[in-house]
């Protein structure tokens, strides 16, 4: 069985490897972009004796193991990928920043400030628009034990945390952004301003050149 998901994940139940790897292959030509299969979650599904759901060593007791069951966990297995394929991008463009700020050089800082803006609204934009990364699906709502693993997952591959903590560093990075613009533009500005007096000044030597002679 297979889960694909609009937001960027593929799910796999009792798949080998070597099968698993080769349908990616075969999902990649599909994808508008690069394809780097860069983050993997595995957790092993148990029927246990208690009733209470028990996760440890990415290993998982459930009272029963039913459709129901296989889907919540596959979503969140899903819900956590993708959140780390998010985190990889976010902790790039930390890492561009933080080197771009440490370059010398007004023209390239402006142009470059530009592109990273531009990479951190789009990396912002996939965040906000895939609003599956967090979301409950329906069967959590609909029964109580779904409801109650869906729960224990989410908390135990910490969704919220993580999701926070990328939406944090993101408006922080945008912020950065938004400042070496903002002083980009200033200083363009200030350059017209002294062309325009650079300019007013000759016309006024030439006015008393022309008089003189």
């Amino acid at each position: 069985m297979v889960y694909v998901y609009s937001f960027g994940a593929v799910v796999g139940i009792n798949i080998p490897s070597k099968q698993f790897n080769s349908l990616l292959s075969e999902l990649d030509e599909y994808v508008i972009g690069d394809v780097k299969h860069t983050s993997i979650e595995t957790l092993e599904i148990f029927q246990g004796k208690d009733k209470d759901i028990e996760i440890h060593e990415d290993k998982i007791y459930l009272p029963k193991i039913d459709d129901g069951i296989i889907y919540i966990t596959s979503f969140v297995l899903a819900q956590s990928v993708s959140l780390n394929r998010i985190e990889q991008k976010t902790n790039i463009l930390i890492d561009e920043i933080e080197k771009f700020l440490s370059t010398k050089g007004k023209i390239a800082k402006g142009r470059k400030s530009l592109s990273l803006a531009m990479k951190i609204l789009k990396t912002r934009h996939e965040i906000l628009s895939d609003i599956m990364i967090l979301d409950k699906p329906d069967l959590a709502w609909e029964n109580e034990l779904y409801d109650q693993l869906y729960q224990k997952l989410s908390r135990y591959y910490e969704l919220s945390r993580r999701y926070k903590n990328v939406t944090t560093k993101l408006d922080h990075a945008f912020e950065v952004a938004s400042v070496l613009l903002e002083i980009h533009s200033e200083s363009k500005a200030n350059f017209l301003e002294w062309m325009i007096i650079l300019l007013f000044v000759i016309e006024i030597a030439m006015t008393v050149i022309e008089k003189i002679f």
